[in-house]
């Protein structure tokens, strides 16, 4: 498991004005932040520079999405080198909106982790299945093999799998913390057969899906669970600075 508390705030399609993206993140940085959290924001492409230039070194930087290819003619692309030199660490591969909203299969899922991986980024791997009836260890099986398929030892180390239950994300209606708890084992357990138990031992897992400031400590307090994935909450301030501090009573 992580050494740290991994928070990470996905912002989505959001906000709609740059001074509100800087607004935010200078409120976060006026707080005292835990020294056992790994703070990440994933905002829009259109504010990374700008969070760079006044993140400093507490929060580092994920972007929401990448393209396949490193270079070329791909308009609307943005591709993992160029992220890289804006000072992003990490990228969200796999999240349910692009998998069931913008059709991304698990063949493209596969090719992105890849580059992510090979250009050096750190990749938040979402899985999780769509509805509350579905097979959960077929389903995690499926996209935990599919995107890794090619992908060596000697890189997963740069992996976070976030597990986000399709139905708890954006409905109010969070997994239990013994359900998510049981789901980031079965993660693990995929990995252990991949790729032997020390990497599923070490490797961050992570809980999404409706997280707020009421839920987040039940979550992150799991011994198997190494923080979250933060949507809607991630967008009040005053609610996200509540699930940090909920990271830093579970040291």
């Amino acid at each position: 498991m992580s050494a740290k508390k991994i928070i990470i705030a996905n912002w989505k399609m959001n906000p709609q004005t740059a001074d509100e993206a800087l607004r935010f993140v200078q409120g976060v940085l006026a707080q005292r932040l835990p020294k056992n959290i790994e703070l990440i924001i994933a905002p829009p492409f259109v504010y990374l520079e700008l969070l760079k230039k006044n993140c400093g070194k507490e929060i580092k930087l994920a972007a929401q999405n990448i393209s396949w290819a490193e270079r070329g003619a791909y308009t609307g692309e943005i591709s993992g080198l160029m992220l890289k030199n804006l000072g992003c660490n990490h990228v969200i591969i796999g999240h349910s909106e692009r998998r069931y909203i913008m059709g991304e299969t698990e063949e493209i899922i596969n090719l992105k982790l890849k580059t992510a991986l090979r250009i050096g980024l750190t990749v938040i791997l979402a899985v999780g299945e769509k509805e509350q009836n579905d097979d959960i260890s077929k389903v995690l099986s499926r996209q935990i093999e599919s995107a890794l398929e090619g992908v060596g030892v000697s890189e997963i180390n740069r992996l976070i799998i976030a597990y986000e239950p399709v139905w708890a994300i954006g409905t109010g209606l969070a997994d239990t913390s013994d359900h998510a708890l049981s789901a980031a084992l079965l993660i693990r357990k995929i990995i252990s057969r991949l790729y032997g138990p020390e990497w599923a031992s070490d490797m961050p897992v992570l809980y999404g899906g409706s997280v707020s400031e009421e839920n987040a400590a039940d979550f992150i307090a799991q011994n198997g669970i190494d923080g979250a994935l933060v949507g809607g909450a991630s967008l009040e301030l005053q609610s996200f600075i509540k699930i940090i501090k909920a990271a830093e009573k579970n040291e």
